[in-house]
This record gives structure tokens, sequence and C-alpha cells, in this order.
């Protein structure tokens, strides 16, 4: 009996668990050892919902032929703390997002380090601008 109750509550708690084991690491899916990326676009959609803040934009590429990125951000708690919201973007937003691109070759996905509008005003911001966390020069 006392054996049954143990394995059960081992199993309670393996259970209990798994969902913690599911979060991803950024790290896992972006390279964030190598200088960040330049996009330059247009928001077409802003996803402002957990688990993570999500921005689309169409950005053209070496060809001219349009890209839809996804990029993703913090969650809406963290940008929240930053002084960020629902509205900080809209469709239709000229953009420039600097970003870690997915260690997926030709996946056009990536995490934010910062999104600045076409006036300049820094909108969201998630990852370091350098690897080394130094900052852009």
């Amino acid at each position: 009996m006392k054996t049954t109750l143990v394995a059960l509550a081992t199993l309670g708690l393996i259970v209990a668990a798994r969902p913690g084991l599911a979060h991803h690491g950024t790290g896992i899916s972006y390279d964030l050892v190598k200088a960040p990326i330049t996009l330059k676009g247009t928001v077409t959609e802003f996803r402002w919902k957990n688990p993570h803040v999500a921005v689309f934009i169409d950005v053209k590429d070496a060809s001219g032929k349009v890209v839809n990125w996804g990029l993703e951000g913090n969650s809406i708690v963290g940008h929240a703390r930053a002084g960020f919201s629902a509205s900080t973007l809209k469709a239709g937003d000229e953009v420039t997002a600097l970003v870690y691109p997915s260690k997926v070759p030709n996946n056009p996905a990536a995490v934010i380090a910062k999104i600045t509008l076409a006036n300049g005003k820094e909108v969201l911001r998630f990852q370091r601008d350098t690897p080394d966390g130094r900052g852009v020069d």
C-alpha cells in the first residue's frame, strides 16, 4: 500500500511538472550569438497576446519579393512594464526591426531586439542590440 501511494505521488508530481518543461528558451529557437539583422517593412499584424507578443511585417528580399516575417517579443506583461501597449503598433506602420533570426534556414522568423517607427521612435524592445550586450555603436 505504501509503495502504491509513493508511486502515485511521484506520478502526480511528474504530470504536474510536465507543462513547465514545454517552455522553450529564446536561445534554442533564435541565433543570439551572431549580430542581429535589420529588417525594414510594413506591419501587417500586431498580436498583443500571451505567451509572446507577435509582430508580422512585410519585407522586400534581395530580389524584390515581399516576404512576411513573424517576429516574437516578450509577454504582454513584460512589454507593458516597459511602457508598451496593445496600441503600440498597428497594421500599415512602417518600421525598422533589429532582430535575431531563426536558427532554421530559410525561415522568416526572428526574435525582436527592438522595433522603431519611421520617425525613429522606439516602440518595442525585447533582446539586447548586440550578442555581447554592449549596445549598437
